[in-house]
């Protein structure tokens, strides 16, 4: 079994190539695909990004805590932070069929992430915080499907 990475910075702008720096070499260090590879990323910059923007916009800026896992076939990777309470599985669907001008904006990067990811698990504890969990089947180079 491979070894779990971490990663933990301070949920601000600055820190945001670090989050992307570190899933850019665990994937290459585990023979992810570049297909998955490229969707891990913009699952991690986009949940990194709301939480900078949206999760610690009213406070201080908290820790986020990116772990890397492989499994079998998949690519198990949990964000944790100590922001308020949100379940991106929550959020309305974005309006998809509205003239691009008009319709309000917003939704469309958890709605990529969704799409991106075979499955998302979230959950919120006041002692421990919040984890959202992705996974990313057949994210590995070589393997049979």
């Amino acid at each position: 079994m491979r070894p779990v990475q971490t990663a933990e910075h301070p949920g601000t702008a600055e820190h945001l190539p670090a989050f992307l720096d570190f899933i850019d070499n665990a994937c290459r260090g585990a023979g992810v695909d570049e297909d998955a590879s490229m969707a891990l990323r913009l699952a991690v910059e986009e949940v990194c990004l709301n939480l900078i923007r949206y999760g610690y916009a009213d406070a201080s800026p908290g820790p986020i805590a990116l772990e890397f896992r492989v499994e079998d076939d998949a690519i198990r990777l949990t964000v944790r932070d100590r922001a308020p309470p949100f379940d991106p599985r929550d959020a309305p669907a974005p309006d998809l069929t509205s003239d691009v001008l008009t319709r309000p904006l917003g939704g469309l990067g958890l709605h990529l992430v969704r799409c991106l990811m075979d499955e998302i698990s979230y959950c919120s504890d006041t002692e421990r915080g919040n984890r959202l969990t992705l996974l990313k089947r057949s994210a590995i180079s070589g393997k049979d499907d």
